[in-house]
């Protein structure tokens, strides 16, 4: 009798987490998401919104200033901007938005390494790191350094010691801000 009343005490525990999950997940209008790839080893569009520049913004800097402090803190040293990699961040931010998709492969599917193919950049080692919110007034330099911390994958990307480029790009349309980091060596 202890047994059973034991099981279920922990089913019922389970039973109210995964309550309280869907009820967080059905009915907040708030969210950060992210995606992180892993790394690739020995490998070599148009767009509706405009980048920019191939040189980074204030936001864009902010994350890539946030993610060489987490190297340099970790011991690893930091990595630098890439005029390039800027630009495949843009075309991978953009087609996300544009498209309106959040995955590391296009509907087609293709992915970061094949634009970076496309646009004449060779590597050793590669990684991309995506993330998204909505609304985009929540999707702060901070918020989606933390949800990238928080996540081993995507960690793994940031503390790479082979990587030694960055390209940062974040777009934004209405409601929704996506940001790409795109790393290699």
């Amino acid at each position: 009798m202890r047994k059973n009343i034991k099981s279920l005490t922990i089913f019922s525990v389970l039973a109210v987490a995964a309550i309280i999950f869907i009820s967080i997940t059905a009915f907040s209008t708030q969210s950060i998401n992210v995606l992180g790839t892993s790394q690739v080893t020995n490998t070599k569009s148009g767009t509706e919104v405009a980048l920019l520049s191939s040189e980074m913004n204030d936001y864009e800097n902010q994350v890539a200033s946030m993610i060489n402090n987490i190297r340099v803190d970790n011991g690893l040293n930091a990595i630098a901007a890439d005029r390039v990699l800027n630009e495949v961040a843009g075309i991978r931010s953009a087609d996300l938005i544009n498209r309106n998709y959040f995955s590391h492969y296009t509907p087609e599917g293709t992915n970061v390494f094949d634009v970076m193919r496309d646009n004449g950049v060779s590597y050793r080692y590669a990684g991309e790191n995506l993330a998204q919110s909505a609304p985009a007034s929540i999707g702060t330099p901070e918020g989606f350094i933390n949800a990238w911390v928080n996540s081993p994958t995507h960690l793994a990307n940031i503390l790479r010691p082979q990587y030694t480029k960055i390209g940062v790009s974040m777009v934004e349309v209405d409601s929704r801000r996506v940001v790409t980091t795109v790393f290699t060596n």
